[in-house]
Parts: structure tokens; C-alpha cells; sequence
């Protein structure tokens, strides 16, 4: 029976993995252009920062509803191909993570060497408070893919899990970098909050990359050595 109950486990994963995505994109298509609007009308560099990351997490996250739908539905001639393919969307999402972590931290660091920016406009109170609402979205996605990853280990739900953990940290820190700067308005305090609130969004980033690019790297030399194998 055990490798029935593989199967099955293998079949609820699949399924639990392709909902979770297409609900992640679901969720994060109104933050994105909320976040948009709150950096256009803010000089915040966090709300930047946030408009950086869930640019490129919405990318992850469309590929990842495909490639999630694709595995799902695959036959067995085509597990290859979905494997290949959840390898490839491991590969984007680290990248994904490398650059809007080079991008917050290359920002903050400019925002510092220039004396630092107070966060103002009307777009601060509603960035802290979005944040807010999607830190509760994403701990509840967190916790699908972690549900997933418990049914059918797999890197593309590592990755995943690494992802919303980012998100969920960086809308924490998000939220209460922006309160602080309120709280200390008009203080010489106020300028700094910002861009090192930025620095510490770009370390955890970093921090839930490095395993990202481990699995994709394995991946992808595991992958490189079943193209080079001879065919008997």
C-alpha cells in the first residue's frame, strides 16, 4: 500500500500546489497596483522597495500558476518536461530575489550617503496599512505551501515557502518602519528610518535567496547530467 499512498500524496500535492499559486496571483494582483499608487504618492523608499518586490514576485508567482497547473496535469511522458520546467521557475525566482535585493540595497545606500529622505505623502498611511492586511494574506499562503511541501516534498515548493517568507518579513518590516517615521515626523531620526529599514528588507532578502539558489543550482546540475547521460 505504501506506494499507493505515495501516489495519492504525489496527486494532493500537485493539486494543493496549482490552487495555492493561482490564489497567490489572485491575492497579489490588488496589492500590486495599490503599491504603485502608494509609491507614486510617497517619497518613501520602502513603499519603492515594496513596489520592487512585488513587481518581481508577481512574475515568480504567474509562472509558477503555470508551471504548477502544468504538473498537475501532466501525463507520464511528460513528468520530464514538468520537472525541467519547476527547475526553471526555481531558476526565475531566484533571480527574481537577487535583483530586488540589489535593487532596495543599492537605493538605501545612495538614500544614506545623501542625508537620508523622510517618508511623506499621502501614500505612507496607506502602504503601512496594506502591508499590514498582505502580511496576513501571505502568512496564510506560507502556510498552504508549507501544507504542500508536508504532502510532496518538492524544490519548487521550497522555493515558494522561501518567497512568502521574504514577503512576510518584508511586509512586517515595511509596516513598522513607516509607523516609526510617523510617530518620529520632522526628526533628524525620520530621514533614517527609511533607507535602513531598506537595508534590513534587502538582508532578509538575501537571507531567503541563498536557499532558493541552492535548490536551483542542484536542480539544474542534476539536470545537466541526465541530458549528458548516453541513452542505452
Amino acid at each position: 500500500m505504501q506506494p499507493l499512498r505515495k501516489t495519492n500524496d504525489r496527486s494532493n500535492g500537485e493539486a494543493t500546489a496549482a490552487r495555492t499559486a493561482r490564489l497567490a496571483v489572485l491575492a497579489g494582483a490588488p496589492g500590486l497596483l495599490l503599491t504603485a499608487y502608494a509609491a507614486a504618492s510617497s517619497t518613501s523608499l520602502t513603499i519603492r522597495a515594496d513596489l520592487a518586490l512585488t513587481l518581481m514576485d508577481m512574475l515568480v508567482l504567474v509562472t509558477v500558476a503555470i508551471v504548477a497547473g502544468g504538473r498537475k496535469n501532466a501525463g507520464t511522458g511528460r513528468k520530464r518536461q514538468a520537472v525541467l520546467a519547476e527547475t526553471l521557475a526555481n531558476a526565475l525566482a531566484a533571480l527574481g530575489m537577487c535583483l530586488s535585493m540589489a535593487i532596495v540595497a543599492s537605493i538605501a545606500v545612495q538614500r544614506i550617503a545623501a542625508g537620508g529622505v523622510e517618508p511623506r505623502g499621502q501614500g505612507v498611511f496607506l502602504a503601512m496599512n496594506l502591508n499590514l492586511a498582505y502580511a496576513v494574506v501571505n502568512f496564510w499562503i506560507l502556510r498552504q505551501w508549507k501544507a504542500r511541501n508536508r504532502l510532496a516534498a518538492s524544490a519548487l515548493a521550497r522555493a515558494q515557502i522561501c518567497l512568502f517568507s521574504d514577503k512576510l518579513s518584508s511586509n512586517l518590516l515595511i509596516a513598522a518602519s513607516l509607523a516609526t517615521a510617523m510617530i518620529w515626523q520632522g526628526t533628524m531620526i525620520a530621514r533614517f528610518i527609511d533607507p535602513v529599514a531598506g537595508l534590513l528588507i534587502a538582508t532578509m532578502t538575501a537571507r531567503w535567496t541563498i536557499p532558493v539558489v541552492r535548490d536551483t543550482v542542484r536542480s539544474l546540475r542534476r539536470e545537466f547530467r541526465r541530458a549528458r547521460k548516453p541513452v542505452a
